[in-house]
């Protein structure tokens, strides 16, 4: 997954295969109903985050349904039956002193919590009761829908909206839906609480979860409240997983201009296609390795489209998925050289496929740097958990396991042939977006017009404003003030 690892040590030397080779610092437990339990005991302050993780998102959401994982999400902090009502569910938080939040992606959805450990059994048993028998009343409905629908219209007025939505939408087609959390405003404001009902019976159910626990507690203590509390959750009857439907085949080459209010200097981007982590790990391994390496400070593409001014930002972006793959190569620069960023950043691609253009002890630094931040994730448990079970939802622990030791692995080999696989001569969605005002100073006419037209029909706003997040962003609800 790409993260920017910041590392105040000059390191050259290599990775010891002991420094990647460590006991699991967590244990696991599958109770009889099905739910993946997974535990990190941590005595560092008093504290325990709690996580509830399922293996949904937009992607076991249908057409008509896109968007209502997110509302779901809203609905699971209010009542259930062990508290009646928002007033009851808000009192409940204030007294366990729990600071609680959630977010909804593509392929993944979380509900996590962190509370004194002192009140353990009692935030495990607030945890069970709103996953386990959530009201879902249609009063509660009407007044969350609103929110959701407001969050929307936020997400809505930023200027990346349409280029985000077009983006998505040439690349997957009728399908986008599976790749877009936040989802459609029609489909918002009609949501009924059948299909609430139907998305708890299908998603939310314990073989389709996990409870993640980190901090302040022994082993022991867990297993025996957690049984205690979650054992009564069952799945429907004769329940099976979603299984969502293989994408489109990536699109031939294509650009597009795109200018809109507001936006600030000009982004340029160009989206690959990528690999898929549960079937194509080790492509996965090398391209987080190039990701890196590219914006090594000794390196050839720092120096060219950063040290020298040229962007203001440049860099490869892989995020790692197991439904779908994206390999994005952006920058951010002056409108006037937007052209010339885009081709050079083009042109620099098929350079990270010879020998020569990164040097071994750049990838030592990199795998080094890696290694580091991951042993300083351990030492933030509630930061460590809740990624748990990003892995957990999107890739499977094995994966995670293995995640250090393959990246130790990475030669400069690997890293050529996968930047030759997937990027070299490959089909590409190539964009610009920048501001009229910018473009009309620079020479550059929008030219995505009969693209809007075409795909993002069911995204414009009553007012025919646009803009939205990039996707794919997760959509998440507060605290409440």
């Amino acid at each position: 997954m790409l993260r920017r690892w910041i590392c105040p040590l000059l390191l050259w030397f290599s990775v010891p295969a002991s420094a990647v080779e460590q006991p699991k610092p967590y244990f696991t437990e599958t109770l009889d109903n099905g739910l993946t339990v997974i535990a990190m005991e941590s005595h560092k302050v008093p504290l325990v985050t709690i996580v509830l993780a399922a293996k949904a998102g937009a992607m076991t959401e249908t057409p008509d349904s896109n968007g209502l994982t997110h509302l779901w999400e809203h609905m699971f902090f209010k009542g259930n039956a062990r508290l009646p009502d928002q007033e009851a569910f808000n009192r409940r938080i204030r007294q366990l002193g729990i600071s609680y939040n959630g977010d909804t992606a593509a392929e993944k959805v979380r509900y996590f919590f962190t509370l004194p450990s002192a009140f353990l059994q009692d935030g495990l048993q607030f945890m069970a009761d709103a996953i386990s028998t959530p009201l879902l009343e249609q009063k509660e409905l009407e007044r969350e829908r609103r929110v959701v629908l407001n969050e929307y219209e936020r997400n809505a007025a930023q200027p990346s909206f349409d280029y985000a939505n077009l983006q998505r939408s040439m690349i997957y087609g009728d399908q986008q839906h599976q790749r877009d959390p936040l989802g459609l405003r029609p489909i918002i404001e009609k949501a009924t609480r059948d299909q609430l009902l139907t998305i708890r019976d299908q998603v939310f159910v314990p073989s389709n979860c996990a409870l993640l626990v980190a901090g302040d507690f022994t082993p022991d203590q867990l297993k025996r409240i957690v049984k205690q509390y979650f054992t009564a959750w069952k799945n429907p009857p004769a329940w099976t997983a979603l299984k969502p439907k293989p994408f489109p085949t990536f699109p031939a080459t294509t650009s597009f201009i795109m200018t809109r209010p507001n936006v600030q200097n000009a982004h340029v981007e160009s989206v690959f296609y990528g690999p898929k982590a549960r079937t194509q790990p080790k492509d996965t391994y090398a391209l987080d390795v190039l990701v890196h390496l590219l914006q090594h400070r000794s390196g050839t593409f720092y120096k060219k489209f950063i040290d020298s001014g040229l962007t203001y930002e440049a860099s490869l972006g892989y995020y790692t998925q197991s439904q779908a793959g994206e390999i994005e190569v952006s920058a951010t620069t002056e409108p006037k050289q937007a052209l010339q960023v885009q081709k050079l950043l083009l042109d620099e691609i098929p350079k990270w496929a010879r020998p020569g253009y990164f040097t071994a002890t750049q990838l030592e630094d990199v795998q080094r740097k890696m290694l580091i931040a991951q042993k300083h994730e351990l030492n933030q448990p509630t930061e460590f958990i809740k990624e748990m079970a990003f892995w957990w939802a999107v890739t499977g622990l094995d994966y995670r396991e293995g995640y250090l030791p393959m990246i130790a692995k990475v030669t400069l080999s690997d890293v050529q042939a996968a930047a030759t696989k997937w990027l070299v001569g490959k089909p590409h969605l190539d964009g610009i977006l920048l501001s009229p005002e910018d473009a009309a100073k620079v020479g550059l006419h929008d030219t995505s017009a009969a693209l809007v037209s075409k795909f993002l029909k069911d995204y414009q706003s009553k007012d025919e404003s646009s803009g939205q997040p990039e996707s794919p962003t997760p959509v998440s609800i507060p605290n409440p003030g």
